[in-house]
C-alpha cells in the first residue's frame, strides 16, 4: 500500500491478523514501513544503481529509527545511485576493511618485534613441546644468536647479518660443528616465523651448509686418557663421578648427565637406561664394573639425578667443566664424544667383538635383528665393560682395579 508517512500514522498503526504489512512512502522513494503480526515495525529501502539489479537493504526497527531516520538514509542511497554507486555495499567493504585492519593491528601488537622475541616464543611454543633436548635449542640461541641479533626488529633481519654471525662464529671465535647447528637452528625457528605470518620470507633459506664438521676420528692415546682422568681427581662431585663415567661406561654424553637413581639396580650391578631417553629409542642395559659401583656408592634416592649440584636438576657446568680439563690435563683439541669413541676403540683392542661393542654402545642394529633377537647380551656387554674398566685402571696406574690386566707390548 503506498502512502504519505507521517510520525503519527507510523507510531498507531495496526499490526495486521496474519502475513505482514507492507506500507510504501509516497514522499520518498524506495522506502518501505514493514509491520508484523507481533507489532513488530522496521525500515526497508529498495533501490537499484544504474544499470544494476534491483536491492534491498534493511534500515532496522522503529522507533530505533525514526522516520525522519529512514527518509535521510533512502535519499543517500538513491543519490548514490544515481552516481552508479552501491552506497550500503560500499559501506560494507569499508567496514570490512575496517575490521581487516583491526585484525591486522592485533596479530601485529601480539607478533614478536625483534629476533630475540621470536627466539623466545619459538622455543617455548615449539621447541618444549617437541623437541626432547629443547635446552640444547635454547642454549645455541642464548650463546650465540641472542647477544649477536637479539635486539634486531624481526622486520630488519637480513640473510647478510645470518652469514656475518656465521662468519664470527666460524673465523673469530674459532667454532666448528657449532657454526652448522647454529644454521641450522636458525632456518627451523625462521621457517616457524614464516607458518604464523610473522615473515613473508626466510632470510636464512638460502645459506648453505658449511663443510667445516669436526674430525670423527679422534681416539685418545693412553698418555691423554690418563692426564684427563687424574685430571678429573681434582675436581670435586658429581664433576669428578661424572667425568669418569662416560670414561668407563663408553655412554652418550647427555644420557650420562641425565641418569636418575631409579635407573639405577644396585643389587643386578646394572643401568637401564628406558627408551624414552636415548638415541636408539629402546631400553638399554648397561652392566655396571666393579669401578662403576664403587664410584656411584649407596646413595639411592628415587627420580633424583646421580650427578647434581642442587639434588633436583642434572649436572649443567659442562662448558666450564671442559674448561677445567683443557687446564688441568694440558690435552686440547678433544671433545667429550671422543671418550666414547675411545672406549669403543679401547674395547675393540682388547678383541670385544664388534657386535658386542655396538651393544654396549646401543649402536642402531638391522630391523630383523631388532625384531627378531630379543636376547639382551648382559653377560657379553659385562665382560666387555669388565675388561675396558680393568684396562682403565692399568692405565691411569690404579693397581687395586689393574690386578689381573697385563699389557701387551708390540713384538711380544
Amino acid at each position: 500500500m503506498k502512502k504519505r508517512l507521517t510520525d503519527r500514522f507510523v507510531q498507531t498503526v495496526a499490526s495486521p491478523a496474519f502475513g505482514r504489512a507492507v506500507y510504501i512512502d509516497a514522499e520518498v522513494p524506495g522506502l518501505e514501513l514493514r509491520v508484523s503480526p507481533d507489532g513488530r515495525k522496521s525500515w526497508s529501502i529498495r533501490y537499484r544503481p544504474k544499470r544494476g539489479e534491483r536491492k534491498r537493504e534493511t534500515f532496522g526497527a522503529y522507533p530505533a529509527r525514526s522516520l525522519a531516520d529512514a527518509r535521510r538514509r533512502a535519499l543517500s542511497i538513491a543519490a548514490a545511485a544515481a552516481d552508479w554507486i552501491d552506497l550500503p555495499e560500499v559501506e560494507v567493504r569499508k567496514r570490512e576493511d575496517e575490521e581487516r585492519h583491526r585484525e591486522e593491528q592485533r596479530k601485529a601488537a601480539n607478533r614478536p618485534r625483534t629476533v630475540g622475541d621470536l627466539l623466545d616464543e619459538y622455543v617455548d611454543r615449539y621447541c618444549k613441546t617437541n623437541q626432547r633436548k629443547w635446552t640444547l635449542t635454547e642454549r645455541i640461541f642464548e650463546a650465540h644468536v641472542k647477544p649477536a641479533l637479539g635486539r634486531r626488529l624481526l622486520s630488519d633481519l637480513r640473510r647478510a647479518d645470518l652469514v656475518e654471525l656465521l662468519d664470527d662464529l666460524q673465523n673469530d671465535k674459532g667454532f666448528r660443528a657449532q657454526v652448522n647447528r647454529v644454521r641450522s637452528q636458525m632456518v627451523a625457528a625462521l621457517n616457524w616465523a614464516i607458518e604464523r605470518e610473522y615473515l613473508d620470507t626466510n632470510p636464512a633459506a638460502a645459506i648453505k651448509k658449511r663443510k667445516i664438521e669436526a674430525s670423527r676420528d679422534r681416539v685418545l692415546s693412553h698418555d691423554e686418557l690418563r692426564a684427563i682422568w687424574r685430571a678429573a681427581d681434582s675436581l670435586s662431585d658429581p664433576s669428578r663421578s661424572l667425568v669418569k663415567t662416560w670414561i668407563l661406561t663408553g655412554q652418550r654424553r647427555d644420557e650420562v648427565r641425565c641418569m636418575t637413581w631409579s635407573e639405577v639396580d644396585l643389587n643386578r650391578a646394572v643401568w637401564t637406561l628406558p627408551a624414552a631417553r636415548n638415541k636408539g629409542k629402546r631400553d638399554h642395559e648397561i652392566p655396571l664394573s666393579p669401578a662403576m659401583l664403587t664410584l656411584l656408592g649407596d646413595r639411592r634416592q628415587p627420580h633424583v639425578p646421580v650427578f647434581t649440584i642442587d639434588g633436583k636438576k642434572p649436572y649443567a657446568g659442562q662448558k666450564r667443566l671442559k674448561a677445567i680439563l683443557d687446564r688441568e690435563s694440558g690435552i686440547a683439541s678433544w671433545t667429550f664424544h671422543d671418550l666414547r669413541r675411545t672406549a669403543s676403540t679401547g674395547m675393540a683392542a682388547l678383541h670385544v667383538p664388534q657386535d658386542t661393542i655396538d651393544r654396549v654402545l646401543n649402536h642402531a642394529r638391522g630391523a630383523l635383528a631388532g625384531t627378531y633377537n630379543r636376547y639382551q647380551y648382559l653377560d657379553e656387554k659385562r665382560a666387555a665393560l669388565q675388561a675396558w674398566s680393568e684396562h682403565i685402571a692399568f692405565i691411569v696406574g690404579d693397581a687395586r682395579g689393574a690386578a689381573n690386566v697385563v699389557e701387551l707390548r708390540a713384538g711380544a
